[in-house]
């Protein structure tokens, strides 16, 4: 175990391992609201069901797990069309609003693909063993089951300052608000080994808006994105108490132009066996330390040094720490 401040990495084996470093606010909790990464189904690039189960087996309280739709989870046979043309993220990036899934059973569809992925990696049969409650905010907020917009704007500016876009003042769920005060776990993963932009727990939040597509929310050459992460997270941080654990238990990605797996966005390399986590109640000291520790310069991640006029700075001497940090952690590249 190695601490960076606030900020502790450890060596994880099982859910007790994973216990002895999550503080007992946590862990005794009698609620905990759990935010994994779900967002498609490309190798090491979401919360598997052993990720999940180690979390969810060092708690004690019950479990509430949330994500929204993404049209990156099916099995490859959803495809749109809108007015006779298909529709991508170029279509979406000028039409933001999605009453179109509404139409021709669209919508059922996505609910279909989205089961499809919590049965195709085990992750229903998890929630099931861990009774476990699973609550789609793309489900909830589509259905107009949201906390009063006003009532979100007026308590999110009071703590944190305005957001970008007031849209997002109507993206909190009922059924989550009814545990108001429960701690909220970021449970992201190591993305983005020696590349730009890496996807660790404040990025994990980002799934919370509740659009499949999201493109909208990145904008021209993801000139919104950073805004988009640190705006939802300002909704959430103002009725939960957020928690970050970023984990590299079996896989992380490292990005690479040869890399073994080939995204829309790019190539990576799966890196395997690493078997730790960062974890922290500071997402900004978290997602800057572990940046360090994986090689990028957190100073360069849009979400973080934006995040700063909302959360307050990083903790600068614990990042140079970690940038000359051994290779323990993450072998150098």
């Amino acid at each position: 175990m190695e601490r960076f401040g606030d900020v502790t990495l450890a060596k994880i084996r099982d859910s007790a391992d994973l216990r002895k470093v999550l503080p007992s606010s946590l862990t005794g909790s009698e609620t905990v609201i759990v935010k994994p990464n779900w967002f498609s189904p490309h190798p090491a690039n979401y919360t598997d069901d052993h990720a999940l189960g180690l979390l969810l087996g060092a708690l004690d309280g019950k479990a509430i797990v949330i994500e929204g739709y993404t049209l990156e989870k099916h099995d490859g046979s959803m495809k749109f069309t809108v007015d006779g043309s298909d529709v991508n993220w170029k279509w979406v990036m000028e039409n933001p609003d999605w009453g179109w899934v509404r139409e021709e059973g669209r919508w059922e569809e996505i609910r279909r693909q989205d089961e499809w992925f919590l049965e195709e990696h085990g992750l229903r049969d998890l929630l099931r063993e861990h009774e476990a409650d699973y609550v789609n905010v793309t489900e909830e907020i589509w259905a107009g089951r949201t906390v009063d917009p006003g009532e979100v704007k007026e308590r999110v500016e009071e703590r944190y300052g305005p957001v970008g876009e007031e849209k997002l003042y109507g993206f909190l769920p009922e059924a989550l608000k009814a545990h108001e005060g429960a701690p909220l776990v970021s449970l992201g993963k190591v993305k983005g080994i020696g590349g730009t932009f890496p996807s660790l727990t404040l990025k994990n939040l980002f799934g919370l808006i509740p659009d499949p597509l999201r493109s909208w929310w990145h904008g021209p050459g993801d000139a919104r994105l950073g805004e988009s992460i640190v705006d939802i997270a300002r909704v959430y941080a103002s009725y939960f108490r957020l928690h970050g654990v970023c984990e590299a238990f079996r896989e992380a990605t490292a990005m690479s132009p040869e890399g073994e797996v080939e995204v829309e966005w790019g190539r990576y390399d799966v890196v395997r066996d690493l078997g730790f986590a960062s974890l922290g109640g500071n997402l900004m000291n978290l997602d800057a330390v572990t940046s360090a520790i994986m090689g990028v310069d957190p100073s360069k991640v849009s979400y973080l040094t934006q995040g700063e006029d909302a959360f307050g700075p990083y903790d600068r001497v614990q990042v140079e720490r970690a940038k000359t940090a051994s290779g323990e952690w993450i072998p150098k590249r």
